[in-house]
């Protein structure tokens, strides 16, 4: 039954009798697969070339969006600051308008904004016109080096180009472009050290000596009272009143005023620390002014920015500027961070510290010097 029946064992035999697979015949059926035939394979071909296209499309597309606004704004800067093509290039020693120094938190950030939205190219911490708008002139608590007594000692300079403390807003570039051929495209090095020293060097003192690289038709200085002064100082570098200072601040004060000790700066308490800062600062800038090294002096409080720019000579040098401060224009440019401003509440205080100097500083050397550059600056008390 089993061995004359077809349905199972002439099956049986059949498939042993079917030869097996050979590397021909795959050949041959892969040959015969959709894919061997030339379009199909042209098609997988242009996939793969596609898939590396797209790749390569995400990087430079990736590129453009990270690079492409910076690249727009250098090519900007070059064609109205360097080329010479749209206006006259500006050089280090082109004379300028003016020059505003003031101690940090006298509210120079403000009194720049405000000075160019009355259409003055005044720069803030800088008085480099290869990069920047100052082409009439510079706002700044770091030029005011030119006024200070002396010749910058080895300690000074070493001291403040020790390293790049940008919360001090400090670095060489803010003179001019390196001399010493420094990157752009690193903030600290051995070389932007170097320019620092040799900035340093030729910029301290410089305006005594007569001798200044960039000249400025008019020198000003910005007052703030000495208490509102601290109060903003220290809402960024102190963590509590006896708390010691911070130490980029130290070192920076240290390098500046020699004539007190590292360790003594270090032991004063912050209060007195920024008080030591505001007092010697504006010490300093006030003999300049009675020496005849700096015009004149103004307080921040009572001044607005039309009336700074009339003192400058901005109104006469800027049609934009005239014409703004013009026809109740006045009113318009309102004294930055002082008139109508409650005390403690400046942009970056904002009332967070109070500070009343008689109660909260503890040197009575310091108080007295604190009320002597108040009198001197036109202020009835601290």
């Amino acid at each position: 039954m089993a061995r004359g029946s077809g349905r199972h064992g002439g099956a049986a035999v059949r498939r042993r009798q079917v030869p097996a697979s050979t590397a021909a015949a795959s050949a041959s059926a892969a040959a015969s697969s959709p894919a061997a035939f030339p379009p199909f394979a042209f098609a997988k071909r242009l996939k793969t070339r596609w898939d590396a296209l797209t790749t390569w499309q995400g990087y430079v597309l990736t590129t453009v969006v990270v690079a492409g606004p910076y690249a727009a704004w250098v090519l900007y800067l070059w064609l109205r600051l360097q080329s010479g093509l749209l206006r006259e290039v500006v050089t280090p020693t082109t004379p300028r308008a003016v020059l505003i120094v003031g101690t940090q938190s006298s509210g120079t950030t403000q009194m720049s904004r405000r000075l160019a939205s009355l259409g003055a190219e005044v720069g803030h911490e800088t008085s480099d016109c290869a990069w920047n708008f100052a082409r009439d002139g510079t706002i700044s608590w770091i030029h005011g080096v030119r006024f200070m007594p002396g010749n910058a000692t080895d300690e000074t300079v070493t001291r403040l180009c020790a390293d790049f403390r940008r919360n001090m807003g400090f670095h060489p570039a803010a003179f001019g472009a390196p001399k010493l051929g420094c990157s752009y495209r690193v903030a600290w090095d051995a070389c932007w050290r170097a320019e620092c020293g040799v900035r340093v060097a030729r910029e301290w003192g410089c305006a005594r000596r007569g001798d200044c690289e960039t000249p400025f038709e008019v020198s000003l200085v910005q007052l703030r009272h000495p208490a509102r002064t601290m109060e903003s100082l220290a809402a960024k570098f102190c963590q509590r009143q006896d708390a010691p200072p911070h130490a980029d601040f130290v070192a920076v004060a240290a390098a500046l005023w020699p004539e007190k000790p590292l360790e003594a700066w270090r032991a004063a308490t912050c209060f007195d620390a920024v008080g030591w800062y505001a007092a010697y600062y504006a010490r300093d800038m006030l003999d300049a002014r009675d020496a005849g090294e700096i015009d004149g002096a103004y307080r921040v409080e009572e001044t607005t920015p039309c009336a700074v720019a009339r003192r400058a000579g901005l109104t006469t040098r800027r049609g934009k500027t005239r014409r703004a401060c013009g026809n109740g224009g006045e009113a318009f440019s309102a004294a930055p961070g002082g008139a109508g401003t409650p005390k403690g509440a400046n942009a970056r205080n904002r009332g967070r510290v109070r500070i009343d100097i008689a109660r909260d500083v503890r040197s009575p050397t310091l108080r007295a010097l604190l009320g002597e550059v108040a009198r001197r600056g036109g202020y009835p008390e601290v």
